[in-house]
């Protein structure tokens, strides 16, 4: 009876080892805590990293954290170069500081990252007394979103030609996705061309009037251009779905009665001229080719 109950023994010990092992975080638990441990504060990866004769666990964790947060920054930087130029060295990696530890990372496409940073950049100290820094990470963003912005057609005045004069009045617009218009109180764009060029900046100031400008994709490179007050106003109306008979209205009451529908055409030229609609609709009934 001695040896069935050896082999009993055995088999129990069997068992107790397999549970064992199936209490051992997995590759992927283990890769999640690692990345914990790299985002936040969590330290329960410790417990699964070696000990070294040389240094604690804590430093090495250290290591790779700081490393991490050293790559986050440069890709701040390479988003927002000319503002990291602007506020040199010291000062941009403590906003990107700041920034990580207020918006970790969330994908692992690094582009993404720094989407949040001009909002996280106004609420800084250091931007409420210099609204300029904003102001310069939004156009900056503008121009990245350019860029990559989804691929998308545009209509140009060959398009136009082919939709039947009655059909004019009731004429909407869609903006291509590259698009977007910019409201600026300062600078900014004064700056940045001026950091483009290597040339001395002039010093940052509130403009006396605000700047409205276009941001958009053109021939594979981001372009920007600015508007007059009563352009301004009619794409903000166009991109909203008003018809290009009521933009020619809103014109006239803008600016004055005299040549409003020449005012406005000449607008929507400069806009198919720079590609900046993807589409118009009529109705079909009357439309022609």
């Amino acid at each position: 009876m001695a040896r069935p109950k050896a082999r009993n023994k055995e088999c129990k010990s069997r068992s107790t080892g397999a549970d064992a092992s199936e209490q051992a975080p997995t590759l992927a638990e283990l890769q999640a805590r690692f990345q914990d441990a790299l985002m936040g504060d969590d330290e329960r990866v410790l417990d699964l990293i070696a000990e070294n004769a040389r240094e604690r666990t804590e430093v090495l964790l250290g290591v790779y954290r700081n490393a991490y947060v050293v790559r986050l920054i440069d890709f701040l930087k390479n988003d927002y170069p000319k503002l990291a130029e602007l506020t040199g060295d010291e000062q941009f990696i403590k906003l990107a500081r700041s920034y990580i530890a207020a918006h970790p990372s969330r994908t692992p496409n690094a582009r993404w990252f720094g989407a949040k940073f001009p909002e996280h950049l106004a609420t800084s100290d250091l931007a409420r007394e210099h609204p300029v820094l904003a102001e310069l990470a939004r156009f900056e963003k503008a121009l990245n979103d350019a860029f990559d912005a989804p691929d998308a057609p545009c209509v140009g005045l060959e398009h136009l030609a082919a939709i039947a004069p009655e059909n004019w009045p009731e004429l909407t617009f869609a903006p291509h996705p590259s698009v977007e218009l910019l409201r600026l109180e300062t600078n900014a764009v004064a700056i940045w061309q001026a950091l483009e060029a290597d040339e001395t900046p002039p010093a940052p100031e509130r403009l006396a009037e605000p700047q409205q400008l276009l941001v958009y994709r053109q021939a594979l490179t981001a372009h920007f251009r600015a508007l007059g007050a009563e352009e301004a106003m009619m794409w903000r109306e166009a991109v909203r779905g008003v018809a290009f008979g009521v933009l020619c209205e809103m014109v006239a009451t803008f600016g004055g009665e005299a040549d409003a529908p020449m005012r406005a055409g000449t607008y929507l030229k400069g806009w198919l001229e720079a590609g900046l609609l993807a589409g118009t609709a009529a109705p079909s009934a009357t439309n022609t080719d």
